[in-house]
């Protein structure tokens, strides 16, 4: 968010620029601005982008790619060359603004003695460049942290096992950045500062709440759960741990993006209503 205002001191205090719709800027203390960066060393007190690392090689790549481009443009301009004899008494300019037959499917061209058609065969891009891209692009991948098929919807080298092991660490790569940094530095301090100005306000009735602040602002965070890679295999994984007593069953549902509370709650809930209306009976 810091990327977006301008920050300057005035008398000691920090203020942000922030820009409004119609132009009008406005200061804001810095105190009320969220700075959300991943810091990489101890210290650090600014983010950087995390395209940083590989901007010379997308530079580089694009610039390849342009220059391939202009290669072919200037290649597919040049059909074929006219070779006429050297002669002495030949008015050459003449004979260089004569006009030939245009090529057209299934065109013959009609030369005069001793003239001769040699047809442009430029050279191919060659087996290098689709080599040259790969590797490239997989150290883009590798310097933004992302898999490659991910990067570059390239999924004919992709196979089941690669694709795991990579979606597996780049999900605790995600988990790790959801947990460390975006927990702490964004969803925390606009929890807080919701739930402060709600009951400020009037919205929520909490007695006692400067009492017990730090009790009622305590909540779990539970981010969007992945998709299974392997539904089947995931989810016969998963119960074997839930028997074997390697995590609980809050554990997993937390895991899946969801209160175990409200699970359980919605099941009972499914269950009674089924019983009431005779849907097990029925089954039965």
């Amino acid at each position: 968010m810091a990327g977006y205002f301008h920050f300057f001191n005035v008398r000691k205090i920090s203020y942000v620029i922030e820009p409004h719709i119609n132009g009008e800027q406005v200061r804001v203390p810095a105190a009320s601005v969220l700075h959300v960066i991943d810091p990489v060393e101890a210290g650090q007190l600014r983010g950087f982008s995390r395209y940083a690392p590989v901007l010379v090689k997308l530079f580089i790549l694009d610039q390849y790619d342009d220059a391939e481009l202009d290669r072919k443009k200037v290649a597919a301009m040049f059909a074929g060359f006219v070779r006429r004899p050297a002669s002495d008494d030949m008015d050459r300019e003449g004979a260089a603004s004569e006009d030939l037959l245009p090529l057209e499917p299934g065109q013959l061209q009609i030369l005069e003695d001793g003239e001769d058609i040699t047809f442009s065969a430029p050279s191919d891009v060659g087996g290098n460049y689709e080599a040259f891209q790969y590797r490239t692009l997989l150290q883009v991948a590798a310097g933004l942290g992302l898999p490659y098929a991910n990067l570059t919807s390239d999924m004919l080298k992709a196979n089941y096992s690669n694709t795991r092991a990579a979606l597996l660490e780049f999900r605790r790569r995600v988990e790790a950045f959801q947990h460390s940094v975006l927990v702490y530095q964004l969803c925390r301090p606009v929890w807080l500062r919701w739930m402060d100005a709600a009951v400020l306000y009037g919205a929520l009735v909490l007695p006692d709440y400067e009492k017990n602040r730090v009790v009622m602002l305590s909540c779990a965070w539970l981010p969007p759960r992945w998709d299974w890679i392997d539904p089947q295999k995931d989810i016969r994984a998963e119960i074997m741990a839930l028997d074997a007593g390697l995590k609980s069953r809050s554990q997993a549902i937390s895991e899946r993006g969801y209160d175990a509370v409200a699970v359980d709650a919605e099941i009972a809930a499914d269950k009674k209503r089924e019983q009431e209306l005779g849907i097990l009976s029925v089954q039965g």
